[in-house]
Order: C-alpha cells, then structure tokens, then sequence
C-alpha cells in the first residue's frame, strides 16, 4: 500500500513538473514555484540516517524517508559528518515533527522542510553549523536567503563544522571519493 501511494505521489509530481514547466529545455529539473507545498506530513522520527535525512512514521503509520530541502551536512564518514548526526538524533529521535514536501530526489526520498516545536529545522542546522546551503538545490528564495545568512554567522562564530577554518563541502568531499 505505501508502495502505491509513494508511486502516485510521484506520477502527481511528474505530472505537475511537466504542466507547469520544471524541467528545462534539456530536461533538467527545476524545483521552482510550481512545487510550492505540494504535501505536508506530521509524525514521529523513527530513524535518523546522518545529519540530513530522517525516517518518519506518520500519523498513518506509513514511514517516509525525508532529506532536508536546501542543505548538506558532512557525510557521516567525513569530519564533523557524525557529530552532525549526533546533533540531529538528539534534537529529533522520537519527536513529532512536521514535513512540507517540496520535492522527491533521485533515490525517492522526499525532499522537504522539517519543523519542530515550531522551529525550521533546516535553519537551526545551518544556524548550528552542521550543514551548509546546498546551493545546486536551493531555489526556494526567501528560505534561502535566510539559510545563507545563517551559514555566514555559523561560519564567522566558528560553529560545528566552522570549527575548521576551510572544511570540505560534502559535495566535493563524494566527487573526491568517487575519484571524479
């Protein structure tokens, strides 16, 4: 059953990409306004996998991965990548949380801004500094406005991963591993 939901929440996107134009002339994908609030979910975190993806099972108790939209925090075998894990398993395992969908990823995880007790998880992570502005995917402006001006403060106080003067992104840190 969940299989099926996820496969017609995929189709709707699909769908939705292609009537409002998000993809572009060569077919790439751009997760502009036409994703806007596509579907929210609340439940409880029943995984959390690394700094930026958690499992959630719903209030119907169907579980869903979710990557955090707008951000990447270090992988977990990368420094600073399992105290970032860490700082999200306490804030989140067990917790209710609320999910805004705002896109599905390449491996079907949902891709979405996470908020508990009223707070945008996704900020506090960069306000943290335990992940930095995905920039290659953040398009959402004023949210990401706000998230890059959070990294700067992060970075100028020297926080979490800005406790090393030059940390490397976690984008290049996989090109690096994958030997690219």
């Amino acid at each position: 059953m969940r299989f099926f939901r996820k496969l017609i929440f995929i189709a709707a996107l699909a769908t939705l990409a292609f009537k409002f134009g998000a993809f572009d002339k060569f077919g790439a994908f751009d997760a502009g306004p036409a994703f806007a609030q596509t579907e929210s979910y609340r439940g409880q975190v029943a995984r959390v996998a690394d700094g930026d993806t958690i499992t959630v099972t719903t209030e119907d108790y169907e579980q869903i991965k979710v990557r955090f939209y707008g951000i990447d925090s270090p992988e977990k075998s990368q420094e600073a990548g399992a105290e970032a894990g860490a700082f999200l398993y306490n804030l989140l395992y067990g917790e209710t949380v609320g999910v805004e969908v705002l896109d599905v990823d390449r491996y079907g995880r949902f891709v979405g801004l996470v908020t508990h007790n009223g707070v945008n998880v996704n900020l506090l992570l960069v306000q943290r500094g335990w992940a930095w502005v995905y920039e290659q995917y953040c398009r959402v402006d004023d949210f990401c406005a706000d998230i890059r001006v959070a990294q700067a403060a992060a970075r100028q106080a020297g926080v979490g991963l800005w406790r090393d003067p030059s940390p490397t992104p976690p984008w290049d840190y996989r090109r690096q591993r994958r030997g690219n």
